[in-house]
């Protein structure tokens, strides 16, 4: 009996590790495979617990070694519930280990091909016009320029729109669309997160210019329209009224934003890395225009939202914003990228409930 038990144990080894090694090339291979056709894992980070299993497994060859060492010196305990001791104890640590390998995949979120889903989206066009005048570098709201502030304003908008279409209209002395009314947010807030006041070298704030390419680019379908105009209103153009009748006519909604202080700041000069000095030698200080914006607003029936703190309450605008889409709906099939977590929670569950199942067959065998 004595030399049963090492015979027994090391056939038993082999096996073990002959499905290991399947196991781990199947991984391997299916890995790869899903890699190289798009899958990717929204918390990679998750991934490095798998290092863990290194460690696992000299424990578990330790415990192993022990037991076996213990049934060669003491071939007493080797009685009729001890035969199949490390058998279980074989399978016991396969199904704990696969039970965290499927929790460390499942944290790790695999996202693998698409999947068309029904949507109800509230119907509407907005159309972001954001000055990027120099004057927007000037950081007279906190430690942040205008521009930068202004940015994560938008973002935050994008981010809690319902459906609505959103497009982006950049402006200085001329102005173009960046990217017409889209309902590919991500597309969106990646353009915004690249704006520079270096788009343009020409230099002012032609307000009229970027009303007229924002109108331009609405559906003619009867949808709420509005526009976002974001501007200091500094060395703003010649002011043409007939952009503003146009925009009450077609009843859209315009919501100015004046950003900036009214005590202002110095203008950075970016290509010198410097400040700007005028012609007599004075630093050149940018000041909001709220009486501008102010007037902008009145002019076409909108409303105006100063600007003047890093982390404005955005709320009230939303709200208008979303109001305006009220009754407004569309059913929409759009294909969004589709997460595999549910198959590593399934085969996780099974392996757990394999793994305390175990010890109860030991007993109905008794």
């Amino acid at each position: 009996m004595n030399k049963r038990i090492p015979h027994t144990f090391i056939n038993w080894f082999k096996v073990f590790w002959i499905v290991e090694l399947l196991c781990i090339t199947l991984v391997l291979i299916s890995y790869q495979y899903l890699v190289n056709n798009g899958m990717i894992f929204q918390n990679p980070e998750a991934l490095y617990l798998l290092f863990v299993f290194p460690f696992l497994y000299l424990l578990f060859f330790k415990r192993s070694y022990d037991q076996t060492q213990l049934f060669e010196n003491s071939p007493q305990l080797l009685t009729t519930g001890n035969k199949s001791y490390l058998r279980i104890f074989h399978f016991k640590f396969i199904f704990l280990k696969n039970t965290f390998f499927a929790i460390i995949i499942a944290l790790s979120n695999p996202i693998y091909g698409t999947k068309k889903v029904d949507v109800i989206s509230k119907d509407g066009e907005i159309m972001i016009c954001l000055d990027i005048s120099n004057s927007m570098n000037v950081k007279d709201i906190g430690d942040e320029s205008r521009l930068e502030v202004s940015k994560r304003i938008l973002n935050g908008i994008v981010n809690k729109l319902a459906g609505q279409k959103i497009g982006i209209c950049l402006f200085a002395a001329d102005g173009f669309v960046q990217i017409p009314p889209t309902r590919d947010y991500q597309s969106v807030k990646v353009l915004l997160s690249d704006v520079e006041t270096t788009y343009l070298s020409r230099q002012g704030t032609n307000i009229a210019e970027a009303l007229k390419l924002a109108m331009s680019t609405f559906s003619k379908g009867k949808v709420p329209k509005s526009i976002l105009l974001i501007t200091d209103g500094e060395n703003h153009k010649t002011e043409n009224k007939s952009i503003y009748e146009l925009i009450k006519k077609n009843k859209v909604l315009l919501i100015a934003m004046g950003i900036g202080s009214e005590t202002g700041g110095p203008v950075p000069d970016i290509s010198n890395r410097t400040l700007k000095f005028d012609q007599n030698g004075n630093l050149v200080i940018s000041k909001l225009n709220v009486e501008f914006v102010q007037k902008l607003a009145d002019q076409s029936n909108g409303k105006l939202m100063r600007i003047d703190s890093a982390y404005p309450n955005l709320s009230g605008l939303l709200t208008e914003i979303n109001l305006r889409s009220k009754g407004y709906y569309r059913n929409l099939k759009i294909e969004v990228k589709q997460s595999l977590v549910e198959y590593p929670v399934y085969f996780g569950f099974v392996f757990f409930m394999l793994f305390l199942i175990i010890p109860v067959l030991k007993l109905f065998k008794k």
